[in-house]
Protein backbone atom coordinates (compact mmCIF):
# COMPACT_ATOMS: atom_id res chain seq x y z
CA UNK A 1 0.00 0.00 0.00
CA UNK A 2 1.20 3.36 -0.84
CA UNK A 3 1.97 6.12 1.78
CA UNK A 4 -0.50 8.25 2.96
CA UNK A 5 -0.43 12.15 1.24
CA UNK A 6 -2.48 13.24 5.18
CA UNK A 7 -2.69 11.08 8.53
CA UNK A 8 -4.83 12.34 11.49
CA UNK A 9 -5.38 10.10 14.90
CA UNK A 10 -7.08 11.13 17.50
CA UNK A 11 -8.77 8.63 20.28
CA UNK A 12 -12.63 9.09 21.39
CA UNK A 13 -14.21 7.56 24.33
CA UNK A 14 -17.07 5.72 22.53
CA UNK A 15 -17.83 2.13 21.50
CA UNK A 16 -16.14 0.97 18.05
CA UNK A 17 -19.85 0.24 17.06
CA UNK A 18 -20.88 4.08 17.64
CA UNK A 19 -17.90 5.05 15.92
CA UNK A 20 -18.82 2.97 12.80
CA UNK A 21 -22.00 4.16 12.59
CA UNK A 22 -21.42 7.78 12.68
CA UNK A 23 -18.31 7.25 9.88
CA UNK A 24 -20.85 5.25 7.64
CA UNK A 25 -24.44 7.09 8.16
CA UNK A 26 -25.10 9.83 6.18
CA UNK A 27 -28.02 11.37 8.71
CA UNK A 28 -25.38 11.34 11.22
CA UNK A 29 -22.63 13.34 9.46
CA UNK A 30 -24.79 15.99 9.78
CA UNK A 31 -23.61 16.22 13.45
CA UNK A 32 -20.31 16.67 12.57
CA UNK A 33 -19.17 17.97 9.57
CA UNK A 34 -17.37 21.32 9.82
CA UNK A 35 -19.09 22.89 7.10
CA UNK A 36 -22.50 22.00 8.13
CA UNK A 37 -23.35 20.25 5.07
CA UNK A 38 -26.17 17.32 4.70
CA UNK A 39 -25.91 13.98 3.22
CA UNK A 40 -27.81 11.54 1.35
CA UNK A 41 -27.15 7.91 0.36
CA UNK A 42 -28.19 7.82 -3.32
CA UNK A 43 -27.51 4.25 -4.43
CA UNK A 44 -24.04 3.00 -3.38
CA UNK A 45 -23.20 7.18 -3.13
CA UNK A 46 -22.87 9.29 -0.45
CA UNK A 47 -23.66 12.49 -1.29
CA UNK A 48 -22.03 15.79 1.20
CA UNK A 49 -24.65 19.25 -0.09
CA UNK A 50 -23.77 22.84 1.11
CA UNK A 51 -26.36 24.54 3.20
CA UNK A 52 -27.83 26.10 -0.36
CA UNK A 53 -27.97 22.52 -1.72
CA UNK A 54 -24.72 22.57 -4.05
CA UNK A 55 -23.56 19.20 -4.18
CA UNK A 56 -19.64 19.35 -2.58
CA UNK A 57 -18.63 15.70 -2.45
CA UNK A 58 -19.27 12.17 -3.09
CA UNK A 59 -17.77 9.18 -1.23
CA UNK A 60 -18.42 5.21 -2.17
CA UNK A 61 -17.46 2.53 0.28
CA UNK A 62 -14.51 0.44 -1.60
CA UNK A 63 -13.73 -1.75 1.51
CA UNK A 64 -15.41 -2.91 4.97
CA UNK A 65 -13.83 -4.52 7.50
CA UNK A 66 -16.59 -3.70 10.31
CA UNK A 67 -15.57 -1.96 13.16
CA UNK A 68 -11.99 -1.96 12.42
CA UNK A 69 -11.01 -0.69 8.94
CA UNK A 70 -13.23 1.38 6.25
CA UNK A 71 -11.79 2.50 2.96
CA UNK A 72 -14.05 5.26 0.56
CA UNK A 73 -13.30 7.14 -2.33
CA UNK A 74 -13.15 11.26 -1.92
CA UNK A 75 -14.82 12.45 -4.76
CA UNK A 76 -14.58 16.43 -4.97
CA UNK A 77 -17.29 18.03 -6.86
CA UNK A 78 -16.45 21.95 -6.06
CA UNK A 79 -14.31 22.34 -8.99
CA UNK A 80 -13.33 20.51 -12.03
CA UNK A 81 -9.64 20.23 -11.01
CA UNK A 82 -9.69 18.36 -8.47
CA UNK A 83 -9.38 14.75 -8.69
CA UNK A 84 -11.16 11.81 -7.06
CA UNK A 85 -8.74 10.14 -4.07
CA UNK A 86 -9.05 7.54 -1.37
CA UNK A 87 -9.50 7.51 2.49
CA UNK A 88 -8.92 4.86 4.77
CA UNK A 89 -10.48 4.87 8.40
CA UNK A 90 -8.56 2.32 11.13
CA UNK A 91 -10.01 2.31 13.92
CA UNK A 92 -8.73 0.43 17.00
CA UNK A 93 -10.80 0.00 20.23
CA UNK A 94 -8.31 0.63 23.33
CA UNK A 95 -10.37 -0.20 26.20
CA UNK A 96 -12.78 2.53 26.83
CA UNK A 97 -11.79 4.36 24.17
CA UNK A 98 -11.21 4.06 20.18
CA UNK A 99 -8.04 5.09 18.38
CA UNK A 100 -9.81 6.64 15.08
CA UNK A 101 -7.04 6.82 12.30
CA UNK A 102 -7.44 8.90 9.12
CA UNK A 103 -5.59 8.47 6.00
CA UNK A 104 -6.35 9.97 2.96
CA UNK A 105 -4.10 8.32 -0.10
CA UNK A 106 -4.10 10.54 -3.88
CA UNK A 107 -4.32 13.59 -2.19
CA UNK A 108 -2.89 15.72 -5.90
CA UNK A 109 -4.86 19.01 -5.82
CA UNK A 110 -4.15 20.82 -2.32
CA UNK A 111 -2.78 23.93 -3.10
CA UNK A 112 -3.97 25.47 0.15
CA UNK A 113 -4.03 22.75 2.72
CA UNK A 114 -7.78 23.31 2.55
CA UNK A 115 -8.31 19.42 2.65
CA UNK A 116 -6.00 19.07 6.01
CA UNK A 117 -8.07 21.80 7.78
CA UNK A 118 -11.48 20.22 6.89
CA UNK A 119 -10.14 16.45 8.22
CA UNK A 120 -9.29 18.52 11.25
CA UNK A 121 -12.27 20.26 11.86
CA UNK A 122 -14.53 17.27 10.89
CA UNK A 123 -13.00 14.72 13.58
CA UNK A 124 -12.59 17.52 15.84
CA UNK A 125 -16.45 17.45 15.68
CA UNK A 126 -17.03 13.70 15.36
CA UNK A 127 -15.06 13.42 18.52
CA UNK A 128 -17.11 16.04 20.57
CA UNK A 129 -20.56 14.39 18.82
CA UNK A 130 -19.60 11.43 20.11
CA UNK A 131 -18.52 12.12 23.50
CA UNK A 132 -21.05 14.48 24.62
CA UNK A 133 -23.94 14.07 22.13
CA UNK A 134 -23.94 17.65 21.11
CA UNK A 135 -24.06 18.24 17.33
CA UNK A 136 -20.49 20.29 16.85
CA UNK A 137 -19.87 21.89 13.52
CA UNK A 138 -15.78 23.69 13.62
CA UNK A 139 -16.66 26.53 11.47
CA UNK A 140 -16.41 26.77 8.01
CA UNK A 141 -18.33 29.52 6.94
CA UNK A 142 -14.81 31.52 5.63
CA UNK A 143 -14.75 28.65 2.85
CA UNK A 144 -18.32 29.51 1.91
CA UNK A 145 -17.16 32.92 1.22
CA UNK A 146 -14.18 31.71 -0.66
CA UNK A 147 -16.62 29.95 -3.20
CA UNK A 148 -19.16 32.71 -3.44
CA UNK A 149 -16.27 34.78 -4.21
CA UNK A 150 -15.29 32.40 -6.73
CA UNK A 151 -18.34 31.86 -8.20
CA UNK A 152 -19.41 35.62 -8.40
Amino acid sequence: MSKPDYVLSTYIKCTPEALWTALRDPAQMVNYDFLGQTATLEGEVTVLRAPDGTVTLHTRELEVEPMTRLVTTFEPKWDDVTTPSRVVYLIDQQGDYCRLTVEHHGLNNDPQGGTADGWERSIAGLKTWLETGVPTCFGGDHLWAEFEEQDG
